[in-house]
């Protein structure tokens, strides 16, 4: 479910609407995860979010070209970690440079993307068929890749990190190709995080995020046993 903010003249109408004003959501605490979840009209399937939205006058939103952290309860993926591109319209995340607190940073690759069953190729029946049908794996994996409005990890790679959010403190990351990997510095390489009065500040990983779980019924399996 997209969460969009409506222009600051309609104010009037929101609190008519019974909206709460400015002054009253600075009254309350920011909670700078949330809990959205949609049903598919058609399949009845089931899926709820935890994401860190942008906030103003009491709202929730995304914006058109800017990425949102998200933990996703999927009915067909399971539990899925990444990113994904808010507004209307929505914008390729590609590979994403992700870090919590002060571990090791992971970089999440759009290509590996869980699949749709649909992307599945048939089985082969010969070598040659199977070297065909692996380039044509590849090529698909690429393709839905370049067109992909989010980024997630899945299965224990996406578990891994859920763990080291809900020991962590703080997340920050960016586009990997944000900015460049050589050449004059770009002003990007510093923008991560959540904007703040104090300026950027890594994303809280509080209270918020770990209730949001607990709304999707979200919860961190153990290690996986060596």
């Amino acid at each position: 479910m997209q969460k969009i903010i409506i222009g600051a003249a309609a104010a009037g109408i929101l609190a008519t609407a019974g909206f709460s004003d400015p002054a009253e959501a600075r009254r309350k605490p920011r909670e700078t995860w949330e809990v959205s979840r949609v049903t598919d009209p058609i399949t009845g399937s089931q899926t709820c979010v935890v994401a860190a939205y942008d906030r103003a006058a009491g709202m929730s939103f995304t914006r058109m070209g800017h990425l949102y952290p998200v933990v996703e309860r999927n009915p067909q993926f399971g539990v899925l970690v990444g990113v994904s591109s808010g507004g209307r319209f929505r914008f390729p995340t590609g590979d994403i440079l992700w870090r919590v607190d002060t571990n090791p940073h992971r970089e999440i690759k759009a290509a590996d993307n869980p699949a749709p069953a649909s992307a599945a190729p048939a089985p082969a029946t010969d070598a040659a068929s199977s070297a065909l049908q692996e380039t044509m794996a590849l090529s698909m994996r690429l393709a839905l890749a370049g067109t992909a409005t989010s980024t997630l990890a899945s299965g224990e790679r996406a578990q891994e990190m859920l763990r080291e959010m809900l020991s962590g403190s703080g997340l920050i990351f960016r586009a990997a190709a944000a900015t460049p990997a050589y050449g004059l510095p770009s002003s990007a390489t510093g923008q991560v995080g959540q904007i703040t009065r104090d300026g950027l500040k890594p994303i809280p990983l509080d209270q918020s995020f770990r209730k949001g779980l607990a709304e999707c019924g979200i919860s961190a399996a153990p290690p996986a046993a060596p």
